[in-house]
């Protein structure tokens, strides 16, 4: 009697009428794994976008240091070729 309430094209309600209880933890249980698949997922998008914005402020910070460098490098040559120059005199 019941059986024949619920819609042939239904095969959760059908699945649901046959197997009872079980089938409504079984139900369950696969909700609650795509739930906790989602959020787990958006956690990882999350820490893969944090990681990518941490990899190009680690670049852009690389390149202030270069810059630095070779600008201190250049000062460093230009004070060593005067020394030399006086040296010679």
């Amino acid at each position: 009697m019941i059986y024949s309430a619920v819609s042939t094209s239904d095969p959760i309600g059908i699945a649901l009428i046959q197997y009872g209880a079980v089938g409504a933890i079984a139900i369950m249980a696969l909700f609650a794994v795509r739930v906790l698949f989602n959020k787990i997922t958006a956690e990882l998008e999350y820490h893969r976008q944090r990681a990518d914005r941490a990899e190009e402020e680690l670049r852009k910070l690389h390149e202030v240091v270069r810059n630095e460098y070779l600008g201190t490098l250049a000062k460093a040559t230009e004070a060593i070729a005067d020394v030399l120059a006086r040296r010679s005199r």
